[in-house]
């Protein structure tokens, strides 16, 4: 058969057919994307994230979302068919080893990887799902729900599971939920409770995708389901008296779910007087002091001391660089793992810092500065090895060889506990340097819109948070004539 160019229509049509399974299965998940985000608000309002935010932004929006879900749907376990599961050992190692897949793709994902079956399916935390799975096969059996043989064959099915062995073709949302909730009164621990709980939305489905959205898109509605859900978080602080849920957690509620409404708005599935109505929610306003710690030039001494007594001296010297750059620069976590050799410029003393919503500033720092000190070292190891690393800060193994594989945000959060490990007297987060830039800045006398610009924030507001200054700096700050 000869196709004939002349004809538009079908020489397109068999350029866009897919020729392999691959490529027919990249192209059904791009029409059901599709479809999905135009039918859920929710979805369509996370995606629209990816242009302006971080993928940080979009995986706390997509949390945040489906707590809320969830607290409204009941919990995804007493939707699942377990007898069904429960009688069909070799269908539970098919999705034990698909949920796990699924769940190494978006935890590369959002690290910025690409997936690796050799090495993205390491630490994955196995053996709480199996200690869950294991709770509940003992549960029905002791209901007497399945017999003792299938009982056995469900126990050895969990203890002998290796996702090494698996093949699988199951995908998310591959079982039905049961229409009626259950309610098995099941204890779990809490971490068995929280994989079960991601394993059986894997398998019927996320609770933000079965929500129906658009009866809870009024503006009553909405704003009783929300203090419903944080009065239900909040956490007893002694035995006559709740602790209030902090300002923030509210405000970000708000704001994701008016982000949600308007998606909906642009769907058009709800009216813009609808819209309106869900803005106009107002929650009880409050503040509270910021959670940063301040970290002062002896305590960043002291932890610099600690990084560069490591055995490893290789990564001692780089984990310093890091150390030194969040405390002088004041850049994000994300910031820090996405710098690239071109983006420091020691002749100019400046750094190139692509930020939040994809905008990008100049940080600039000094010649004398033990950030330039701390940098000037790290490169000098790098210029002894020539591969082709393009990230900034790059692994190092144990050999005290460079890797090419980029550092994550986890892994700066791994530093900072290891300092406390090493002797340092208090716990500490990396963004405990970034609040401490702010005050020393503000400390200095630089005023708060010069501040806001280093930081990095779109708003003043937000500058204003950072401040670790004491109460005790207030004094003799009097007006006069």
């Amino acid at each position: 058969m000869t196709i004939d160019p002349s004809n538009a229509l079908v020489h397109n049509d068999f350029n866009l057919r897919p020729g392999t399974l691959r490529q027919q299965t990249a192209v059904s998940q791009q029409i059901r994307q599709r479809d999905q985000f135009m039918t859920n608000p929710a979805l369509a309002y996370i995606h629209s994230l990816a242009a302006t935010d971080t993928t940080g932004g979009q995986a706390n929006a997509r949390y945040t979302i489906e707590r809320f879900s969830r607290f409204l749907l009941g919990s995804t376990f007493d939707r699942i068919d377990w007898i069904m599961v429960l009688t069909t050992p070799t269908l539970i190692e098919k999705a034990m080893a698909a949920f796990l897949i699924h769940r190494a793709k978006t935890k590369a994902k959002m690290k910025g990887l690409f997936y690796d079956p050799q090495r993205s399916l390491k630490n994955l935390h196995i053996n709480p799902l199996k200690k869950a799975l294991l709770i509940v096969g003992d549960y029905f059996y002791q209901q007497r729900q399945i017999s003792l043989s299938q009982y056995h064959d469900w126990q050895y099915a969990i203890e002998t599971f290796s996702i090494q062995n698996q093949t699988t073709t199951l995908e998310q949302g591959w079982l039905p939920p049961l229409i009626i909730e259950q309610n098995l009164a099941i204890e779990f621990t809490s971490q068995a409770k929280i994989m079960l709980e991601a394993f059986s939305c894997f398998c019927i489905r996320p609770c933000i995708e079965r929500m129906d959205w658009y009866s809870v898109l009024y503006a009553p509605v909405l704003q009783t389901s929300m203090q419903s859900f944080l009065s239900s978080r909040l956490t007893m602080k002694s035995s006559d008296r709740k602790q209030d849920y902090a300002p923030a957690t509210a405000d970000n509620l708000l704001r994701m779910l008016r982000g949600v409404a308007y998606h909906a708005w642009l769907s058009e599935s709800i009216s813009i007087e609808t819209l309106q109505r869900i803005k106009a929610i107002k929650l009880p306003r409050g503040s509270r002091q910021s959670s940063g710690r301040y970290l002062s030039y002896s305590d960043v001494d002291q932890i610099s001391a600690l990084t560069l007594v490591q055995s490893n001296k290789i990564k001692a010297l780089r984990d310093n660089a890091i150390f030194w750059l969040m405390y002088e620069s004041g850049l994000r976590r994300a910031e820090v793992i996405g710098l690239d050799v071109n983006d420091i410029d020691l002749y100019l003393c400046k750094i190139r810092v692509m930020g939040k919503g994809n905008k990008e500033r100049y940080v600039p720092f000094s010649k004398s500065s033990d950030l330039y000190a701390a940098i000037e070292q790290w490169l000098i190891v790098r210029s002894r090895h020539p591969q082709q690393i393009s990230s900034f800060f790059c692994g190092v193994n144990r050999y005290q060889q460079l890797t090419s594989q980029r550092l994550t945000t986890q892994t700066l959060n791994d530093l900072c506990k290891q300092i406390y490990q090493l002797g340092f007297s208090r716990q500490i987060s990396p963004h405990d340097f970034r609040h401490s830039v702010a005050t020393n800045l503000l400390r200095s006398g630089y005023d708060l819109l010069l501040v806001s610009k280093f930081m990095g924030h779109s708003s003043i507001t937000t500058t204003q948070r950072y401040d670790r200054r004491t109460d005790d700096e207030l004094q003799g700050v009097t007006p006069g004539r």
